[in-house]
């Protein structure tokens, strides 16, 4: 399962997401820039399973991204990461298309709890056929 990240301007927390991921059986993940049309590059090249991003990117936000992948073959799950706890930003979000919206600082670990989760459901579907 590859999962395409695009979060935080600190090198720190996107190290520590790489890492954490990379332990989960099953998951490729792959590292991406925070601009709107790099993202959308690769996500039409890469066609990931899962794309994590940030609310705000370098160049435009999340919805931009989104807007982009209405128009696409490719669907990937998408989580969304904010500091924004608005009920109102998780709703345009989720109405817009995002799987999940997480509070980037109370919910980091809950994104590696719904990666290993996917990546069984994905590994179960193999088995299956």
């Amino acid at each position: 399962m590859k999962v395409l990240l695009s979060v935080d301007d600190s090198r720190g927390v996107l190290d520590r997401l790489y890492k954490l991921i990379g332990k989960i059986t099953g998951v490729e993940p792959l590292i991406a820039q925070k601009r709107v049309e790099k993202i959308s590059e690769l996500l039409q090249s890469l066609c990931p399973d899962v794309l994590v991003m940030d609310l705000y990117l370098l160049d435009g936000t999340a919805m931009d991204v989104m807007n982009d992948l209405a128009f696409s073959k490719c669907k990937p799950v998408l989580i969304i990461l904010t500091e924004q706890p608005y009920e109102d930003i998780e709703t345009r979000l989720k109405v817009a298309g995002a799987d999940f919206v997480l509070n980037k600082s109370l919910e980091f670990e809950l994104i590696v709890k719904i990666l290993s989760q996917l990546s069984e459901e994905e590994r179960g579907k193999h088995i299956a056929h």
